[in-house]
């Protein structure tokens, strides 16, 4: 029996990966003083649909015969609950690590079911937050263990992409649309996107908006370009690039979700797979369900990450995370083991025991093909003595040591 199209099950060998990831991510949300916040799988299809635009709206997982779907992402839920939390103390600043579903075409990298770590900072217009998630995308990064020396910060506004499009003549109405298919660049190239242009604002537009975009030069140069657009928009990106200079101005970026309203970003590690992390500020979405908030955030794509991981880094990961094996000689030594595994366990060391009364070499065996690392051996000799013979599984060698010695070796 297979799983649903680009859905996955998970061993715990890449569930142990996962949250390694995930840990470190959340670690990393802790120490820039973000707070943790769990909301419902499924929304209202009005809560989802109110500023998804219409590419989303295609995506999202409706139940039959109910005005319920489930999310496509965490920043809806995130504003549907500050909606209706509007005492919180401000800026709240929250983060949520949680699976989100898009009815999507699967391919490498891109699932239909898939996991994201958001940090949002709610109730700031100040740029000093785009600063803060920008340098916690760059720590995360680094956390993870990328080399970040070719790492690419994009940068841009939505201010500029709307001054750039009334240039173009392209009416408000239209303008999400033509956004839509410049977003696609990373999926289907500028031959693709070109193609989707055409198709919607004819040939000779088409050429208008892609040479407009094509700006030389470094950030100095765009953002000169930017201010006939957009002075405002452009001045976002100063102070921004003033608080994370790693940054770079990219005009073609674009982000898909209709509820950008200011600056956008994203993080590219590496040029096969896309974005590892986005973002943007999205002041008019909180409005939409109540009294209207300043807000903006970072999400990081946990699927990407963990594809680059593997393959670059290929880390020797642990198929368990027992360090320890109690064996028995026989039967009768069980309820030793069990003494024995219990004090390894109130001293924080992952350990097992055998369930399946196994022989000895049998045990062994077991514990060599999850490479548990250590194997406490009792019997006759162990009981009478309240110790065990510790075995190294890697080197095979062994030592006759207290449960007390074991443990402080274990901890080493």
């Amino acid at each position: 029996m297979e799983t649903p199209t680009g859905m996955r099950d998970f061993s715990p060998k890449e569930m142990l990966i996962r949250k390694w990831v995930v840990e470190r991510i959340e670690e990393r949300f802790k120490v820039y003083g973000f707070r943790p916040l769990d909301t419902p799988a499924m929304e209202f299809l009005n809560v989802l649909t109110a500023k998804s635009g219409e590419e989303i709206e295609k995506q999202i997982f409706r139940i039959r015969d109910e005005e319920i779907g489930l999310r496509f992402d965490l920043t809806v839920p995130l504003a549907r609950f500050v909606a209706n939390n509007l005492d919180l103390p401000k800026p709240f600043k929250r983060y949520a690590i949680a699976k989100v579903w898009r009815n999507e075409e699967a391919q490498k990298g891109r699932y239909r079911e898939f996991m994201q770590a958001d940090a949002d900072i709610v109730g700031t217009k100040s740029m000093r937050a785009e600063g803060e998630l920008l340098n916690l995308a760059y720590d995360v990064l680094k956390e993870l263990g990328f080399d970040l020396s070719e790492a690419r910060f994009l940068l841009n506004n939505r201010k500029i992409l709307n001054g750039l499009a009334e240039s173009w003549g392209i009416s408000r109405e239209r303008r999400d649309d033509v956004f839509r298919s410049l977003d696609k660049m990373d999926k289907i190239g500028e031959k693709g996107v070109r193609g989707e242009l055409e198709a919607k604002v004819g040939e000779e537009k088409t050429e208008e908006i892609m040479k407009s975009l094509k700006v030389d030069g470094g950030n100095k140069e765009k953002l000169e370009f930017a201010k006939e657009y957009s002075e405002e928009g452009a001045a976002e990106l100063e102070e921004i690039l003033s608080y994370f200079p790693k940054a770079e101005v990219d005009l073609f970026l674009v982000r898909g979700l209709a509820y950008y309203t200011g600056p956008i970003f994203e993080v590219k590690l590496s040029e096969e797979i896309g974005s590892v992390a986005a973002g943007g500020r999205y002041d008019g979405l909180i409005g939409l369900y109540g009294e209207g908030e300043y807000a903006t955030g970072i999400s990081f794509g946990i699927e990407r990450l963990i594809y680059l991981i593997e393959k670059e880094r290929r880390l020797n990961w642990k198929e368990t995370p027992t360090k320890v094996f109690v064996a028995n000689v026989r039967p009768e030594f069980y309820p030793y083991a069990l003494e024995v595994a219990a004090e390894f366990r109130k001293a924080g060391i992952c350990t097992e025991v055998d369930l399946n009364e196994r022989n000895l070499r049998k045990q062994l065996e077991y514990a060599n093909a999850l490479s548990i690392p250590y194997v406490a051996v009792v019997g006759e000799k162990e009981k009478s003595t309240n110790k065990i013979t510790l075995r190294n599984m890697k080197t095979g060698r062994e030592e006759f040591l207290s449960v007390k010695e074991a443990v402080k070796k274990l901890h080493g």
